[in-house]
């Protein structure tokens, strides 16, 4: 019944009602599946049914299994800007695919310039402004 509770809790989170969860879901068979979870007739669904319904709810397997309980929630420092992190991605997959090209070439030049500018900072022996 954890499991119920916790789609439950995520589609009140994401303003959606059973019948809009149920319209993201495309094979008939994991609509049925996910009504005998929602309805509490279904305790150990097959992992293809709990990833479908991650995919409808938008969130991941491992944010269901703590809501349900089954798991320890693990706090993380950073987890505001994990969730925009999601968001971006999020939003670039949404985009039209040459477009989508585009923001992948950015973002794959940005994390490199990024992580060249890190190294650079925390070479051993290396005098910054400050330290000079």
């Amino acid at each position: 019944m954890a499991l119920a509770e916790a789609v439950r809790s995520a589609m009140a989170a994401k303003g959606l009602i059973r019948r809009e969860l149920l319209e993201r879901v495309t094979r008939e068979s994991s609509r049925w599946a996910i009504y005998r979870i929602l309805s509490g007739k279904s305790s150990d669904p097959r992992l293809s049914t709990v990833l479908v319904l991650c995919q409808a709810l938008d969130i991941s397997p491992t944010e269901l299994i703590q809501m349900a309980g089954f798991a320890p929630h693990v706090d993380r420092r950073n987890a505001s800007l994990d969730l925009r992190m999601r968001q971006a991605f999020s939003s670039a997959q949404a985009l039209p695919d040459g477009i989508r090209e585009l923001a992948v070439m950015q973002i794959e030049a940005a994390i490199e310039t990024l992580r060249t500018w890190h190294e650079e900072q925390h070479q051993p022996g290396r005098k910054t402004a400050a330290s000079a």
